[in-house]
């Protein structure tokens, strides 16, 4: 069922009402407000409109207050004015100036400055169209006497916060008197209107224009063109006024004036005040059902919004100790209530990053898990390897691979996850820190007392770090464990041990029937006189002890003389260094063969000594020949200073070193494989344990019982409200309560 326009504008004045003890009206309502210069004529158009002489006048700025007006037609036999913060009855208007005056010094002061807390005035008459107007205070220019000296910015700001809502119509009323082009409010009109859909225009003093002058292209809309049109009006005349010329007097000397003058003739039933106080209505009455919907849509939105607002300050503070703890106990329990919901996957919905638990994931799944899986065995070079295994072997031959060397590098490797366990816990620290940052600052019962948020937020952190320790702790103790016991008997790595171990012994046994082969073939071309351009050669070598000759190979590398028990061997079982040792050749005990003697000088700090090596070789010339290889003045080199009495590692691996370190390399990738992934599957899971579930299990007793409950004193101290607090819980039980009022008064529609 529709409702009658004739009702539609008193509802708004009960909205209006509703939200005038509010700063700042939560809806833009509809209503018409009245703009212009203060010698435009706006107050004697208002005036004319409500029939009394009410509002105030002098010289300067006589409204200074927003002064709404409500115009209500009743059948009464006695018209009278009511103000809303005022609980009477007004029959006398200049009572009524008298009341504005005061009420209005009393919030603007009385240096004729501004303030835009409004005035609302019912009036209440059988002679009056319902209508709503907005009276703002007339723009000037210069400030006149104690105004302050940004008077005309303090008005402009007034207006425009006013008439730039959507919903306001604009009254611009204008001087005919004056060019049209610098009308104040038809300018300030403009800047919020461009295209003048939601204004109307008046023009006063159309009689005090100069003779053989008139507005007719104006009111027609031929200037200036507005959608809602012009409307002219003739006010009362100070002289007039002075004599209190009644004002149905007025408005049947108006009438006559736009009868008789020969430009305004034609159109005269479409000017005057009866016809704006009718075109008025008819305007906010339409405006009014255009938009009521969407007012009523939104003021039901606005309560509830303010309801969440007010249900986050809580109610008044209790005075006793019972009431206290009743509200820290329900905060702790509301805020471990937030944090468990936010860990159990009802988290905020972010587009932004992932948050909590999905967070938690991530860092499990995604960075821990591939910090883990980019280890492996090539952080060991093959030297590291090589040198490992020798010194697991010591003075010991051996066959295949030792088994503490296996342990020695396998665990080198396995103690390198220590750093991303650790990071992994502290990743994990660091957003359940967030998480739990976030739930205290967004915690309404928490955050509606400093003091009981500023404790909560500290025995928080207090507990995140014992649980991280313990966390931190586990987790070590899990990398501990993998190092503390090499399970070589693990059923997939023995299964796989035994294969490379297979193919080490077939592919050994291979190389040495190369080796072999090869030896067979030096001996056949030695025997032959095949050595002459070859670098190895065959001769005896005496070892002391026992005093005993043994066939070697000699060879010259780098200024040094290699002597090998294998011609194809790249280890010497000795080395002598040429530049520091002489050479004599002398005859064997036989006269058939001849011997080298080697003298070499030891140097020490105190004392030098002197070692023999001795060769000897199967024929004069060969003796003779390597004599002169051995003095060669081209293997001759810088002398040195003394050699160091560690035995470093050498860089080049001889096959048989190489097949066996890739062998170990095997072996410790695939064991480091498996504890890769047991690792990767027991760390997210300690952290869970001892971390994250830990700290949600543990978060409500925790708080429970360091926070002292049983105080008075901590509990005065921890349910003291701050000032602002306590101002905005005000605020919002005020806009709550306009709001219930407004719905109230849409339900009577």
């Amino acid at each position: 069922v529709k409702m009658p326009l004739n009702e539609l504008i008193p509802v708004m004045n009960k909205l209006q009402e509703a939200f005038a003890p509010l700063d700042i009206p939560p809806v833009d309502l509809p209503q018409i407000a009245v703009v212009g210069s203060q010698s435009s004529g706006k107050s004697s158009v208002l005036e004319s409109l409500v029939g009394y002489d009410f509002l105030p006048r002098g010289s300067g700025i006589c409204t200074r207050r927003p002064l709404i007006l409500q115009l209500l037609q009743e059948d009464i036999s006695q018209d009278y004015a009511e103000f809303a913060h005022i609980n009477k009855k007004f029959t006398s208007f200049d009572e009524v100036r008298r009341t504005i005056e005061v009420e209005t010094d009393k919030i603007a002061g009385t240096n004729k400055s501004v303030s835009k807390e409004p005035i609302i005035l019912r009036v209440h008459s059988k002679s009056v169209l319902n209508l709503t107007l907005v009276d703002l205070p007339g723009l000037t220019k210069v400030p006149v006497g104690d105004q302050p000296h940004n008077i005309s910015e303090m008005i402009s700001t007034m207006v425009r916060e006013f008439i730039e809502k959507p919903n306001c119509i604009i009254l611009a009323v204008s001087a005919a008197n004056q060019d049209i082009a610098n009308s104040d409010g038809l300018q300030m009109a403009r800047m919020v209107d461009p295209d003048g859909s939601r204004t109307v225009g008046v023009l006063t003093k159309l009689d005090l224009m100069d003779q053989g002058t008139d507005a007719r292209d104006v009111l027609e809309g031929k200037v200036y063109p507005l959608k809602h049109g012009y409307i002219g009006v003739v006010n009362r005349s100070q002289r007039d006024i002075d004599t209190s010329k009644p004002m149905r007097d007025a408005l049947k000397a108006e009438s006559l004036f736009f009868q008789k003058h020969h430009a305004y003739a034609a159109i005269s039933s479409e000017q005057g005040i009866p016809y704006l106080s009718r075109r008025l209505n008819n305007i906010l009455e339409n405006h009014i059902r255009l938009h009521m919907p969407e007012i009523s849509k939104k003021v039901k939105y606005l309560l509830r919004e303010a309801y969440e607002v007010q249900e986050r300050y809580g109610g008044e503070c209790g005075q006793t100790q019972r009431e206290q703890r009743a509200i820290v106990v329900s905060a702790i329990h509301r805020f471990c209530e937030q944090y468990r919901e936010i860990m159990q996957g009802n988290a905020k919905n972010s587009t932004v990053a992932l948050y909590g638990p999905a967070r938690v994931r991530e860092i499990f799944l995604k960075e821990f898990r591939k910090d883990i899986e980019e280890m492996d065995s090539e952080e060991l070079s093959d030297e590291d390897i090589h040198t490992a295994r020798r010194n697991a072997v010591g003075v010991r031959a051996d066959l295949f691979v030792p088994n503490s060397a296996f342990e020695v590098l396998v665990k080198k490797l396995i103690q390198k996850m220590e750093e991303p366990a650790t990071l992994c816990v502290r990743m994990v620290r660091d957003e359940l820190k967030q998480v739990l940052e976030d739930v205290t600052n967004s915690c309404n019962e928490i955050g509606r007392f400093e003091e009981l948020k500023e404790r909560v937020n500290a025995e928080c952190m207090r507990l995140l770090w014992d649980k991280t320790k313990e966390a931190g702790e586990f987790v070590q103790n899990i990398i501990d464990m993998e190092v503390a016991y090499i399970n070589t008997d693990n059923p997939e790595f023995d299964k796989f041990r035994s294969g490379v171990y297979k193919l080490m012994a077939a592919h050994q046994s291979h190389v040495e029937q190369v080796d072999q082969a090869k030896e067979r073939e030096m001996k056949t071309e030695l025997k032959d006189g095949k050595d002459k351009n070859r670098s190895v050669v065959e001769a005896e070598y005496l070892l002391r002890p026992p005093d005993t000759w043994r066939t070697h190979y000699l060879k010259i590398v780098d200024k040094e003389l290699l002597i090998l028990v294998n011609a194809s061997d790249d280890g010497a079982v000795r080395t002598v260094p040429l530049e520091s040792c002489s050479i004599a050749l002398r005859p064997a005990d036989d006269n058939r063969m001849r011997v080298i003697e080697m003298n070499i000088t030891k140097r020490g700090f105190i004392s030098s000594s002197v070692e023999s090596v001795m060769l000897r070789f199967t024929s004069p010339e060969q003796a003779e020949k390597w004599e002169k290889k051995l003095k060669d003045p081209a293997n001759s080199m810088l002398r040195m200073s003394m050699a160091p009495q560690t035995v470093l590692r050498t860089t080049k691996l001889t096959q048989r070193e190489a097949l066996e370190a890739n062998v170990l390399r095997q072996l410790l990738e695939y064991y480091f494989k498996i504890v890769r992934q047991s690792v990767m599957d027991s760390i997210p899971k300690a952290i869970m344990l001892k971390l994250v579930n830990s700290l949600q299990d543990h978060l409500y007793p925790h708080l429970m019982e360091s926070i002292d409950t049983d105080n008075d004193e901590v509990l005065a101290e921890l349910t003291r409200e701050s000032e602002e607090v306590f101002r905005k819980r005000k605020e919002v039980q005020e806009r709550v309560k306009a709001l219930k009022r407004a719905i109230q008064v849409m339900q009577e529609l």
